[in-house]
């Protein structure tokens, strides 16, 4: 990757909305140029999406990740379990995990009925292979831009105060159009329904005003990197330091989300480290100035294996 590459990452990074026009103004270069040069990147997968962060609190679904652990003489393979996985409507993010656990899905659901319902279909589709399974019911989360590129320290947040609010076939449509492509063009969204293109733009500002749509966010494939899930308990709570705690998780580069947690644990962060030993020296380091984190646990994430930014079907 050039200096070009680089810069095109970074402008993205900090508004992945940015049209072409813009974006080859601000590198200096021509549309033709700017446009050959994203195409090469998405098509070498550097950008895996320019996604829509949607806020699935806002339109009343609960927040659960869940952390499996398989009997050892499984009966099924690998390939049966993950596409049983990706056709789940609940599933917002699955991956095989490390550590003590085989398994981490990130589901939204209605209720806990719906939660109840969604282990116990799994449980009924693969009779024998969950041994047992953790779960934490998510409370905020941060999503962080890629800080290292675009030195934007700004974070995408949502959580159990926002308000609930519902949505129409016409936003349903827009949501899923645009969940893993947030530069789709209006114009275009507008040729699959029977309404004006300025009818989608006023309805993205509505859904933008509303929170429903929290912001935009690029996806990036980097494979120097190494990707970890920890997961903390705290001792000698106080609020104060907890916030502290989540201010100071905002401003590391390697860490892409922060979550605050009810359950067995009480933070969750994604991070991505070079190598163990670079990993391990953050978390001493992490330690040593937050008295407020008791136990921890390294999850070393080997696999995605599914991700639905909108697990909603369209009405």
């Amino acid at each position: 990757m050039d200096k070009t590459d680089l810069r095109i990452l970074q402008e993205l990074d900090k508004n992945p909305k940015l049209p072409l026009i813009k974006l080859a103004k601000k590198l200096r270069i021509s549309q033709q140029v700017t446009d050959y040069r994203l195409k090469r990147i998405f098509k070498k997968k550097q950008i895996t999406k320019l996604a829509t962060i949607i806020n699935l609190k806002s339109l009343g679904l609960e927040h659960y990740r869940v952390f499996f652990t398989f009997n050892s003489k499984k009966q099924y393979s690998d390939t049966k379990v993950f596409d049983y996985l990706r056709n789940k409507k609940e599933i917002y993010w699955a991956a095989r995990i490390g550590g003590k656990f085989e398994l981490l899905t990130v589901i939204f659901v209605k209720n806990f009925e719906e939660f109840d319902k969604f282990i116990d279909n799994f449980n009924h589709n693969f009779p024998g292979l969950i041994r047992g399974y953790k779960s934490c019911y998510v409370t905020e989360h941060y999503i962080y831009r890629h800080k290292y590129l675009s030195e934007d320290y700004s974070a995408i947040t949502y959580g159990y105060n926002d308000k609930i609010t519902t949505i129409d076939r016409l936003d349903n449509y827009i949501l899923n159009k645009i969940k893993d492509n947030c530069r789709t063009s209006s114009l275009e969204l507008s040729r699959n329904v029977n309404v004006s293109y300025k009818t989608i733009i006023n309805r993205i500002k509505s859904l933008e005003k509303k929170r429903i749509i929290l912001g935009y966010r690029m996806f990036l494939r980097c494979p120097e990197q190494k990707p970890f899930i920890i997961l903390f308990s705290f001792r000698d709570y106080s609020k104060k330091e907890e916030k502290r705690l989540i201010s100071y998780l905002g401003m590391e580069n390697k860490i892409t989300q922060t979550l605050r947690l009810f359950g067995v644990w009480n933070i969750f962060i994604h991070i991505r480290m070079e190598d163990n030993e670079l990993l391990q020296n953050f978390i001493i380091k992490l330690r040593s100035k937050f008295s407020i984190i008791d136990n921890y646990e390294i999850i070393p994430v080997f696999e995605e294996i599914s991700i639905n930014l909108f697990p909603l079907k369209e009405k």
